[in-house]
């Protein structure tokens, strides 16, 4: 169960700077194009405090070390101010989907209590160490906690009444627009004896990663390091999984390789049909360079692994193919399968929110990517210090 727990974090004074012009997506979703967007911007952006000033550098040490020090600069200048009192956050963020719809995603932000996988929080995924490695190398370097977890849970907002919570309660800090258009919202937490009823509560309640595996991972390893006491904490948003403003989109699937490599795209293609097939379920569909798109069907239940799994599963008995592309947009795999000589496409469907309950709370571990939470949660509404003990 998580332990949720208000912090004295650090946020932007809205009467010094908008926060709309700090708030930026999280690191794994900004290419260097809207590294340069976010920047034109703002020069205040929040992306200056995570990837740096530069969207061509390669992360290093310098380019780490530089993000702890925009950071820094911003709270010294006074364009960033420290909560006097442990705080909740209660978030909510309105945007529109890919589609076009409106869209509401609310939640609770704070912190939760860093422990072993399974003690207190769930995963879905696998953990790529180079990933972990390069993250860990930059905290070391800055001692900032910017970006933010991303837990989901079953009955949050049931939870949250029952203790008083609405959604407009706390002390409203701002409402802003950012980049995009999307319109963040965050109001304060700070009554004590209601901080500890919510805390309490939320102790109650299984949850489990949706976005940010590897940086909870990561102040996983540095949490026993004595120069980071701060670490035994990570910046953490809880959300109700049943949340319609909530989705979960596919990741679809690209092998691509060279004429070098002694098999045909329509033998692997034919050899997915005759194992993944399961003739009735939800609609997928592969298609190869040059040829006709073939329709397939899966049935998705937990009794097997993700249909990312047994894809993955077969493609490894075929022969070397390399690591995929992991698109989630239809034409963008589409020009990437056309890009190459021989190659598979995988367009897949998405993983429902019950098919992911049961198999989280199973102990499922999906491949990297198997799934892509909407709405990201966006960096620079809180941040906190690595490097600093934790205040009540």
């Amino acid at each position: 169960m998580p332990r949720m727990k208000a912090i004295r974090a650090l946020r932007v004074r809205p009467e010094v700077l908008d926060p709309g012009k700090v708030i930026c997506p999280p690191y794994d979703v900004i290419a260097p194009k809207l590294h340069r967007q976010l920047l034109d911007h703002s020069p205040d952006n929040a992306v200056r405090w995570i990837l740096g000033d530069d969207p061509d550098a390669t992360p290093d040490e310098d380019v780490y070390r530089g993000c702890g020090q925009a950071l820094r600069s911003a709270l010294a200048q006074e364009r960033l101010l420290k909560e006097e009192r442990p705080s909740l956050y209660r978030y909510q963020v309105s945007y529109r989907d890919d589609s076009g719809e409106s869209e509401v995603l609310q939640g609770i932000l704070a912190a939760v209590e860093v422990r072993p996988w399974g003690d207190g929080v769930l995963r879905h995924e696998e953990i790529r160490s180079d990933t972990l490695n390069r993250l860990v190398e930059q905290a070391r370097c800055t001692g900032v906690d910017a970006g933010v977890v991303m837990l989901t849970c079953e009955g949050l907002e049931k939870a949250l009444s029952e203790t008083g919570v609405l959604d407009e309660t706390g002390e409203l800090l701002f409402e802003a627009s950012d980049w995009r258009g999307d319109v963040h919202c965050l109001r304060r937490i700070d009554d004590p004896e209601l901080v500890g009823q919510i805390e309490s509560r939320l102790e109650s309640i299984p949850a489990a990663v949706a976005d940010g595996h590897h940086r909870y991972t990561t102040a996983m390893t540095l949490a026993e390091d004595p120069e980071f006491p701060g670490a035994r904490l990570v910046l953490a948003f809880i959300c109700d999984l049943h949340q319609p403003g909530l989705k979960i989109r596919p990741t679809h699937r690209v092998w691509t390789w060279g004429p070098e490599k002694d098999i045909d795209s329509t033998q692997v293609r034919d050899r997915l049909v005759e194992a993944l097939d399961d003739g009735e379920g939800d609609p997928w569909s592969i298609e190869v360079p040059g040829g006709e798109k073939v329709n397939l069907s899966c049935r998705q239940d937990a009794s097997r692994g993700t249909l990312a799994r047994r894809l993955q599963d077969v493609i490894d008995e075929i022969g070397d193919l390399g690591a995929p592309s992991t698109p989630h947009q239809i034409e963008v795999g589409r020009k990437t399968l056309n890009e190459s000589e021989k190659g598979v496409f995988c367009h897949l469907p998405p993983v429902g929110r019950g098919e992911f309950w049961t198999r989280v709370l199973a102990g499922e571990i999906f491949p990297s990517k198997t799934t892509f939470f909407e709405p990201k949660i966006s960096t620079g509404l809180i941040a906190r210090f690595f490097n600093e003990e934790h205040q009540r």
